[in-house]
Formats: structure tokens, C-alpha cells, sequence
């Protein structure tokens, strides 16, 4: 493993921008282009991504990971413990001040911020709790914010993050407990459910202060989300929709991402790299078909 010591914050920021490029919570930019001086603008490719506001507008958010250091070793991930990647971790006033520099440059309009799992749970959701109580607090941002809820953190640190942000998501990552043994076996289904049934509870409950009392702060405004990977284990695309209709039904989430699976480590337990490259058509077609789950109230039975 590659820790870099004493490195600067760009040097952060492109480690920590490409190794968030595989949460498709929001479509990244992909591109880079400088201004040449004759024209008005600039492109730049880290860390900038596009997600959707509920009136339809396309927002900008710089997308980062917090840290890419992980005690877990999932088989699919790039992150994982047992990779010699670069490793990098951003302080909470790095967070604040990337930022708020992009938002002054009107670079984006908010923030996603997702994390590996450094020390433990409870220790990297204290940090990204830090980061946005002093974003909201010390610099007065107001901008959309889109943070993970980290598997296995307490019920209090998740509260902390909730009434910081507009939107929280935990990942599933695979439709089924059997996947989740075979590819991500420090992982359990439980430890994934709990924090969403958390951000549910703490929806319902706070929608009844709303109506109570007027100015009481919001808990997660903007709902939850996950995210599932297409392809990496043997499940029917049934099986994903079955998934996915339980969890609007029963966590009231907003919206469930589909991600193709992405060969980018050797293990005997993931599919062989092919030519064909990530299974997009398929990912496509479940995209498809989840729309029909939530805007038509088609059953997974029937698309």
C-alpha cells in the first residue's frame, strides 16, 4: 500500500476524484478543458459530475471521496485493503476549502462526498460529520450536499449527518446477502439496512416537527438513495428490480442506482474481463425498467 505523506491538495484531489468515479449516485464530466484566452470559461475534469434537481435543472457537484484508505477488502473495488494503489486522505478544512473555492469559481453548485473506511465506521463518519458542521456552520454553505451514510456508524453520528445534509445514501451494492458473502464478506446486509431504516425513521419523524414547529431543522430533505452492481454476481435482473421495488416500498428511498460492473481487479470470485467491456445495455434496460417501477407503478413481476 502507497501512502503518500506531506502531499498537496491538488495531488489529493486527483486521487480522490478518480477513485470516486465508480459511485454513480451523478454522472461525472469526463472531460478537461483549459482556457486558451480567447474565449470564456474552462472545463475541469476533477471532480466535477451533474446531478438532477426535483425541478429538472442540472446541478454541478465536486464529487470526492474523504479518504481511499479502507479496512475492508470488497472484491470488486478498487480501494480495497489488499490493493497497492496511491492512498490519500482529505482534512475536514480541506473539504471546506475545495469546496468553497469551486463554488466561488461557480465551478458547482454542491458537494457529494463519499468515503473508504479509515480506522472504523465510527471514526470516518465523525470526520465527514466535522467536515460539513464546519462547511454549514464556520462558512455558512448552503449549497446542495449529498454525503454517504457509512455502514456500521452509530445511530447518533448519522443523526449528526442528516440534519447537515440534503441527501444521504447508503450503498447495497449487490441485490443479494449470498453476493455480498461471496464479493464484500466484511459487509453484511444488516449493518447496510440499519442506517437506512435510520434516515427513514428520521424522515417521518422529522416531516411531524415540520408541521409543529415551522423553523425546526430538516432531516434530510432530500431523501436516500443506493446504489446496486449490474453483473458481478449471477443475480437475474429480475431479482435486482424485486430488490429495488422492496426498498421503495419498505425505506421509502428516492431513487436506486445501477452501476455495470467494471473489471479493475483479478479475482477468481469476479467475472472474467472480457472484450465486451461493462455490461451498459443491461444497465440501461434496468434503468428502464425502474422507471416504470416509480413513476408508473408497474410491479417487478410485470417489466
Amino acid at each position: 500500500m502507497q501512502i503518500s505523506e506531506n502531499m498537496s491538495v491538488m495531488e489529493k484531489l486527483r486521487i480522490l476524484t478518480d477513485a470516486a468515479k465508480y459511485d454513480v449516485a451523478c454522472t461525472s464530466s469526463g472531460t478537461s478543458r483549459g482556457n486558451d484566452g480567447t474565449g470564456l470559461g474552462s472545463c475541469v475534469q476533477m471532480g466535477i459530475c451533474h446531478s438532477f434537481a426535483a425541478d429538472g435543472r442540472c446541478i454541478s457537484l465536486l464529487k470526492i471521496l474523504f479518504t481511499n484508505e479502507c479496512i475492508f477488502d470488497c472484491k470488486y473495488c478498487i480501494n480495497r485493503r489488499s490493493n497497492d494503489v496511491p492512498r490519500a486522505s482529505f482534512t475536514p478544512d480541506e473539504i471546506c476549502e475545495l469546496t468553497i473555492e469551486f463554488y466561488r469559481r461557480n465551478y458547482i453548485e454542491g458537494l457529494f462526498l463519499s468515503s473508504g473506511i479509515l480506522r472504523s465506521p465510527d471514526y470516518t463518519m465523525e470526520l465527514i460529520c466535522a467536515a460539513l458542521e464546519k462547511l454549514r456552520k464556520v462558512y455558512r454553505f448552503q449549497g446542495y450536499i449529498h454525503v454517504k451514510a457509512i455502514p456500521g456508524a452509530s445511530e447518533e453520528l448519522i443523526q449528526r449527518a442528516g440534519f447537515l445534509a440534503d441527501r444521504m445514501s447508503v450503498n447495497l451494492e449487490l441485490a443479494t446477502a449470498e453476493g455480498l458473502r461471496t464479493l464484500a464478506p466484511h459487509k453484511t446486509r444488516d449493518k447496510i439496512l440499519k442506517p437506512m431504516r435510520l434516515v427513514q425513521n428520521g424522515r417521518s419523524q422529522n416531516a411531524y416537527e415540520l408541521k409543529v414547529y415551522h423553523h425546526a431543522p430538516s432531516f434530510v430533505p432530500a431523501g436516500q438513495s443506493t446504489q446496486m452492481i449490474v453483473g458481478a454476481t449471477p443475480e437475474t435482473d429480475y431479482q435486482m428490480l424485486h430488490v429495488a421495488e422492496t426498498l421503495y416500498q419498505r425505506f421509502d428511498l428516492k431513487r436506486v442506482f445501477y452501476s455495470a460492473f467494471v473489471s479493475v481487479n483479478v479475482d477468481k470470485a469476479l467475472p472474467a474481463k472480457t472484450d465486451q467491456g461493462p455490461p451498459l445495455l443491461r444497465e440501461h434496460r434496468l434503468y428502464q425498467a425502474d422507471w416504470l417501477l416509480r413513476y408508473y407503478k408497474f410491479e417487478a413481476k410485470n417489466c
